[in-house]
């Protein structure tokens, strides 16, 4: 017969265990939203699994036995729990971003940080307006679109089509230029 002390131990350390475990699970694998789908798969694994050890264990140790019953309801809301803190700055990690407004009309262009694609978009209608590859020259920033280039220097974006004057750019869209 093993303690409530030692079970209580037990329990604390395989919630450490396991949320360290599917903390790093996630980090190594790096999800984009695409594939969000996969909680589907993932949560009723995690559900599965510890029903199992749970079945196993209560044939060999039955304190022990209630712990992964218990953990079959909590594994899976820890995982989705850290799935979800991955994406609170998904946008931020993976994207720089610049705003601007033309004719009061919302513009954002990201660029993102693991590729070297980038996107100009109309923020109200969220529809791309642009989008091609870009590529960094020491304090310049050049967007080409298929036969469209720009360039973003100084925090100004040059060449817009639907401009003919440089526009200033914001990092904030709180503080966009007016």
């Amino acid at each position: 017969m093993i303690s409530k002390k030692k079970i209580i131990i037990y329990s604390l350390g395989f919630l450490i265990l396991e949320t360290l475990f599917l903390g790093l699970f996630i980090n190594n694998m790096k999800p984009d939203p695409s594939v969000s789908i996969a909680l589907v798969l993932i949560i009723p694994f995690l559900f599965i699994l510890n029903i199992i050890f749970a079945t196993i264990l209560y044939f060999l140790k039955k304190e022990i036995a209630k712990l992964f019953f218990i953990n079959s309801v909590i594994s899976p809301i820890i995982f989705y729990a850290l799935w979800s803190l991955w994406f609170l700055d998904y946008q931020e990690r993976n994207n720089k971003e610049y705003y601007f407004k033309i004719e009061n009309k919302d513009f954002e262009i990201s660029l993102s940080k693991t590729s070297d694609y980038f996107l100009i978009s109309d923020s109200e209608n969220i529809s791309r307006v642009y989008g091609g590859k870009y590529e960094t020259k020491s304090d310049s920033i050049i967007l080409v679109d298929g036969k469209i280039k720009m360039a973003i220097i100084n925090n100004k974006l040059i060449g817009f089509p639907e401009s003919s004057k440089e526009i200033k750019l914001s990092e904030n869209k709180q503080k966009m230029p007016r």
